[in-house]
């Protein structure tokens, strides 16, 4: 259960306090704001080095 503490504070609920004109929603809205942009670039690089790690390991 520890082990998903991180994964459960990365969740959209999260997110809801930052500031910003959010115009659009949904899927549009998540590939056109740039905050959400970094975030989705975070996780898809953490992914590829943990996929990466276990591979080569």
């Amino acid at each position: 259960m520890k082990r998903l503490v991180p994964v459960l504070m990365l969740l959209p609920s999260a997110a809801l306090a930052h500031p910003g004109d959010h115009h659009a929603t949904g899927l549009l809205h998540l590939l056109t704001e740039p905050d959400h942009l970094a975030m989705i670039a975070l996780v898809v690089a953490v992914l590829g080095y943990a996929i990466y790690r276990r591979v080569r390991s």
